[in-house]
């Protein structure tokens, strides 16, 4: 185990009072002043990259004990506190702080994975009624230089938050919900990084509170309400990370999904083979180490299925509560005439969870949809996939209903075998479907192969239910802390029949080839607002496979805005616009979202790009939030405001192309009021420096 030694302290006069103000050293690349209680983590170089205000409501420059000393006394006589919350309990040194009959703190250096050093943190309230609370800072404290530190992450938040000093979180719970209603949306990785490579996660079972830049204050601030009535392994952790770049920094949290979502993948070992293997990785000193690593392999179908879904759109039908099988077969006809120039696969059509007589039925409606398996052929025959919607709810009023409640399939209200009782879409009473059970995902797969074997349905598109939509009182067959750790065995139970093409509500970046489908709420201005920042969001979190909505539905809201992002659902005039964009993005996206599908595969590298991954020296590229790069050289900067011909660009370095103009302009600067017709999309191409010379 390793000690806390002083090696510096000065004195500094505090309200008339002299006190002294120690720093100490901590495993060689953490400082902790222990009057403001600020602890700041060192690269290599000896630059700060990270600092934690810690035990904010702990009394002012109260000097803590070191209790390393007795932590291993307790290891010596084979007892150790439990680190409830933590992920890994491996670990290099730990050390120990003790304000007396307050607060107990561990810090923790675990083995380094290749050229990433991580730290975990983990605190005990040692009273009641007392809170527990760090702050992520946005700036260093040194005393020598203060240097600001950009952060991104935490997932879809209905602010946008891209980067996290454009977002407003107040205090509470990081668990799905929807956008507009709830500060998160149902996409989220509890993990944030910055631009000098370093990462705070958050365990996969947090109970605590979340509040992003509140009161514009630009921190990430964790915090943990200790009661009496709180359970005895409360606690506030998390760990925090640092890496040689924002590269090695990608890898790792790569890595990390890949062995969260192992899961899954042994549901479908035709699609994805599992192996360890070594892989050499650059030391911080310079050298080349191997490193176990596991890795996912896949199979030709998974390509395809991925390829598919980028080259061809999701159809989805409008949302109705008396939806018919001829209303499917004449929307299938009206997208055949569409798109009667194209051959082949032309995407899915996507049938609402309507298609069922009640919620969690997992059968058609016979009245409505009299013949299930001659709309599949007829579907097919027109060169689409005949998509279902499936959520976890299931009324009361369904068959299955009482034999479910007999087995244990729904999840319970606490303490109690009976159901808890939910409102699927605010109005039927429902319970939900228990994944942690063994038997309730046997029970959900069964049902989905009966509707592959009888209909030829395989493509499914998951609405999970977000964490505000279960009782407030509840409990799992299997404990959980965190509602949303049944995702994944959701995920795990469908993908046993057949991997979903899309999910609305995901905590990791699911197993390809299935998409997360980006929070589309309404269809307002306000939405397209923050589109781009939530997008970019996503990606910078490791989520390679991004859908920014489902095409169709009823038009809504006005033809500009339809014109900017969906101009194939509003009237003839929009319609030619679509054309042409379908033609922009055929010729030039297209091909380089293809090229970027094997990384994306291998190493989970984000198909779109934002600046500041793409110039990461860039200074002026952190402060961009609506513009992206598609492979290495095509710059997308779309009008996203109401009422707006004009907006700001910023050009990285280089030589680029105006796609509106066809002139060249030089890079390295902003472009101000750049004039965008109505009917454009603003893009710019690099042009190789090649291109110049004489």
């Amino acid at each position: 185990m390793g000690h806390l030694s002083t090696v510096s302290g000065h004195a500094k006069l505090l309200c008339g009072h002299s006190k002294l103000e120690y720093d100490l050293s901590i495993f060689n690349r953490i400082k902790f002043y222990e009057g403001p209680r600020h602890l700041e983590v060192y690269d290599p170089t000896w630059k700060p990259v990270i600092t934690l205000h810690m035990g904010t409501n702990l009394p002012k420059y109260s000097i803590p004990e070191d209790c390393t000393d007795y932590l291993n006394y307790l290891q010596d006589e084979n007892y150790t506190l439990p680190h409830h919350g933590l992920d890994d309990d491996e670990y290099e040194e730990m050390i120990c702080l003790d304000w007396t009959a307050l607060a107990q703190l561990h810090l923790r250096k675990l083995y380094a994975a290749g050229s990433v050093q991580c730290y975990t943190v983990w605190w005990v309230a040692l009273k009641h009624d007392f809170t527990l609370r760090d702050c992520l800072m946005p700036s260093t404290t040194e005393h020598v230089e203060v240097r600001n530190i950009t952060w991104w992450g935490g997932g879809e938040m209905s602010s946008g938050g891209f980067p996290i000093s454009r977002a407003d979180v107040p205090p509470e719970e990081m668990v799905t919900g929807k956008l507009n209603r709830d500060p998160w949306g149902q996409l989220l990785r509890r993990t944030w990084l910055s631009d000098h490579a370093t990462l705070l996660m958050l365990p996969s079972r947090f109970g605590g509170r979340v509040s992003v830049n509140h009161n514009q204050d630009n921190k990430v601030c964790l915090e943990m309400h200790v009661t009496a009535c709180t359970d005895d392994d409360a606690n506030l952790s998390y760990t925090v990370c640092t890496a040689p770049n924002l590269t090695a920094l990608a890898g790792y949290m790569h890595q990390r999904a890949v062995e969260e979502r192992h899961s899954v993948g042994t549901t479908v070992p035709s699609l994805v083979n599992y192996s360890m293997e070594e892989v050499p990785v650059e030391e911080s000193e310079g050298e080349e180490q191997p490193v176990a690593m596991m890795r996912e392999t896949f199979n030709q179908e998974v390509v395809a299925r991925v390829e598919e879904r980028l080259e061809h759109p999701v159809w989805v039908m409008p949302e109705t509560s008396y939806l018919t099988q001829q209303m499917v077969v004449d929307y299938v006809q009206r997208l055949d005439r569409l798109l009667a120039n194209t051959t082949g696969t032309r995407g899915h059509v996507l049938l609402p969870p309507t298609w069922q007589t009640r919620p969690g039925e997992l059968e058609f409606d016979p009245e409505r949809f009299p013949d299930p398996l001659g709309l599949s052929q007829v579907t097919r025959d027109k060169g689409f996939h005949l998509a279902l919607t499936l959520h976890p709810f299931v009324s009361v009023d369904a068959p299955g209903f009482k034999e479910g409640m007999r087995e244990g399939l729904w999840v319970r209200q606490k303490k109690s075998r009976l159901p808890a009782l939910a409102r699927y879409e605010n109005w039927h009473p429902s319970v939900v479907t228990d994944f942690s059970n063994p038997r309730a995902r046997r029970w959900y797969a069964a049902q989905l192969n009966g509707l592959r074997d009888e209909y030829e349905v395989d493509r499914f598109h998951l609405q999970p239910a977000d964490a505000h939509a279960l009782p407030v009182y509840h409990e799992y067959h299997t404990p959980f802390t965190d509602p949303d750790d049944t995702l994944v065995h959701f995920m795990a139970s469908v993908s046993s029949v057949s991997p979903p093409i899309s999910t609305e509500g995901a905590v990791m970046p699911p197993l390809p080839p299935t998409f997360v489908t980006m929070g589309s709420g309404e269809g307002s201005w306000k939405e397209l607002e923050t589109l781009v920042p939530r997008a970019l969001t996503m990606t910078m979190l490791g989520y390679p496979f991004i859908d920014v909505g489902l095409i169709g539905g009823p038009p809504r809201g006005d033809s500009e805005l339809y014109i900017r992002v969906l101009p194939d659902t509003y009237g003839e005039e929009v319609l030619e616009i679509a054309k042409q964009y379908q033609d922009l993005r055929k010729t030039l996206v297209l091909p380089r979202l293809l090229e970027k599908v094997p990384a994306a595969l291998q190493n989970g590298t984000p198909l779109i790009t934002p600046l500041v991954l793409f110039a990461p020296q860039d200074t002026e590229a952190l402060k961009v939030d609506d513009q992206w790069m598609l492979s290495d050289d095509l710059l997308v900067a779309p009008v996203t405001h109401r009422g707006r011909q004009t907006r700001d660009v910023y050009l990285p370095k280089g030589i680029w192309k105006d796609g509106i103009t066809g002139k060249l302009k030089n890079g390295g600067r902003w472009i101000r009021d750049y004039q965008v017709p109505l009917t454009k999309i603003p893009y710019f191409i690099l042009r190789p420096v090649d291109d110049f010379r004489r």
